[in-house]
């Protein structure tokens, strides 16, 4: 599993691709109320519209995959994949001095087989990229130059994202 990384400015992409029919769409999520990175619990795109664009640098983390029957286990594993390369490089960037970063992840976190609301370990769990409220597809198509198709066929995507100083 490979991992493409694509910089780009938070001030100058993220203002422009905040839409509030994405996180409406969270409520149609078996997650929804479930987890507590996803909504309503997470913060809302009021404020990651005022917080995203003032970090100075970002990264969007893409990693593409073959679709297969067993669709469930590979969604499963590809989203703790795409999470553990987001916390791995959110680590790499502390150790490089930038102390302030915020990291999001593809769907809802899956690191407990249970979920608490509070999370119980919120220095590895992730709010997903679409509950912040920024169209995905969008994101990845201006920044990695990716067209992502629906519905899925043979291969699907996970796209998670660092903001940091």
């Amino acid at each position: 599993m490979s991992v493409e990384v694509f910089e780009f400015s938070p001030s100058e992409i993220l203002p422009s691709l905040f839409d509030y029919k994405v996180r409406e769409a969270c409520r149609s999520c078996k997650r929804y109320g479930a987890k507590a990175t996803c909504p309503p619990y997470c913060e809302t795109i009021s404020y990651y519209q005022q917080l995203l664009p003032t970090y100075n640098y970002g990264v969007l983390l893409v990693m593409q995959f073959t679709a297969s029957k067993s669709s469930k286990i590979d969604s499963e594993k590809s989203s703790l994949a795409l999470q553990k390369n987001v916390l791995d490089m959110r680590k790499a960037l502390f150790l490089k001095g930038h102390i302030f970063s915020a990291g999001f992840g593809a769907g809802s976190c899956k690191i407990c087989a249970s979920c608490s609301v509070p999370c119980r370990f919120p220095d590895r769990a992730l709010v997903p990229v679409e509950a912040a409220g920024i169209n995905v597809i969008k994101l990845v198509s201006i920044v990695g130059g990716i067209n992502i198709k629906f519905p899925v066929e043979e291969k699907f995507f996970r796209v998670g994202m660092i903001v940091y100083d």
